[in-house]
């Protein structure tokens, strides 16, 4: 299976080249995160160099006792050359059924890192970021910063991978609530792999700098076990706590889901 630190698609390597797949899926809760995972779309060290990526469209209409309406767009785009890289991602849902909004939520992100070594360690990096989620309140949120990252591992069985990142924060919520605030934001990941086993986390905390007991934090683990050399079953669980958020929102928002691949 691939790592996040390959292609883009986290666990998608686990159904590469398979011609048939059997998945299942339950949801504890249903939730969109606030916080982009950056950190699951972005290559690894040796990558290729060039441009690459993927862009996917999805459409689908449905009549019964409603219409539902389902369209999205998702896109990952990297460029890299030495010790330059630049990522630009997308990220657009919504779901309508008998007229009104079950999802409509999107994102776009644009990040640029410069290693400062020679082995591609340590990086600088700066970002831009757009986004919207009408069911979160969030009319807009625009988000802009600059900070280092750290490749503290990097190997193919164990990664480990820290950064740091002050930023500036513009939100508009649906409520006419205009806030203003500068947030730092930290995240964590660790992966590891073991002979019928693969792991592997990513967590963001994101507090702002004027008022810590202002934050958010997420939190994105995947394992995988290998059963047969055919036979795939995979577990993730995607948590996301804000401390301020509306009354009518929940603080707290996470989702969970089992999947058994199979391949032949």
């Amino acid at each position: 299976m691939h790592s996040v630190f390959g292609h883009s698609k986290t666990c998608s390597g686990v159904f590469a080249g398979a011609a048939f797949f059997v998945c299942f899926t339950f949801f504890a809760t249903v939730g969109v995160s606030q916080i982009v995972n950056v950190e699951s779309k972005r290559d690894g060290l040796d990558a290729q160099e060039g441009w690459h990526g993927n862009v996917n469209f999805n459409l689908s209409f449905q009549r019964n006792t409603s219409d539902i309406l389902t369209y999205g767009n998702k896109s990952t785009i990297q460029w890299q050359k030495n010790r330059q890289r630049l990522l630009l991602l997308t990220d657009l849902s919504r779901v309508q059924a008998a007229g009104a909004d079950f999802v409509n939520q999107g994102f776009w992100h644009g990040r640029y890192n410069y290693h400062l070594d020679k082995k591609k360690r340590v990086s600088a990096e700066v970002f831009q970021q757009a986004q919207f989620n009408s069911v979160q309140l969030i009319q807009f949120r625009y988000l802009t910063g600059a900070g280092i990252g750290w490749n503290a591992v990097e190997k193919d069985s164990i990664k480990f991978r820290v950064g740091t990142l002050p930023m500036y924060e513009y939100e508009e919520l649906t409520t006419d609530v205009i806030e203003r605030n500068f947030r730092q934001s930290t995240y964590v990941l660790f992966f590891f792999r073991l002979k019928m086993l693969e792991f592997q986390t990513i967590n963001y905390y994101q507090p702002k700098i004027t008022e810590l007991s202002d934050y958010r934090f997420s939190s994105s683990s995947t394992i995988e076990f290998t059963l047969r050399k055919w036979l795939k079953y995979n577990v993730s669980f995607d948590l996301l706590y804000d401390s301020k958020v509306p009354s009518t929102i929940p603080d707290l928002v996470f989702t969970l889901r089992n999947g058994l691949g199979v391949e032949f």
